[in-house]
């Protein structure tokens, strides 16, 4: 099965606001998820990269905790979200599949 990346992002972008605004508080209402990312935040020695940020929710979350943390989404209209919600963390567009990433230089990623 082939990605059609171009549809994908273009799906994202057009999509985006109402996304952002629905998952808004997502972590909130899900412990386990809180309680995993608390976990990896407390192992994770080094920066770690977000794959899939969206509009940056759990890259904040880890940075509220002292976790370097980086975002990376493939629809521009996602990351534009990421940086005006959480302007103290790097988001960039990227594809999860060729991270921006020298070998050996993160200390986690999370999806």
């Amino acid at each position: 099965m082939t990605l059609d990346r171009d549809a994908t992002r273009a799906g994202y972008d057009a999509i985006a606001a109402e996304y952002a605004e629905h998952f808004r508080h997502e972590l909130a209402g899900s412990p386990l998820d809180r309680a995993v990312l608390g976990a990896f935040a407390e192992l994770v020695d080094g920066d770690v990269l977000e794959v899939g940020s969206g509009p940056g929710g759990v890259a904040a979350h880890l940075h509220a905790r002292g976790v370097r943390v980086r975002g990376v989404d493939l629809s521009p209209a996602m990351v534009a979200l990421a940086r005006r919600e959480h302007p103290g963390i790097a988001f960039a567009v990227g594809d999860m599949a060729a991270p921006d990433a020298a070998d050996a230089s993160l200390g986690g990623l999370v999806a």
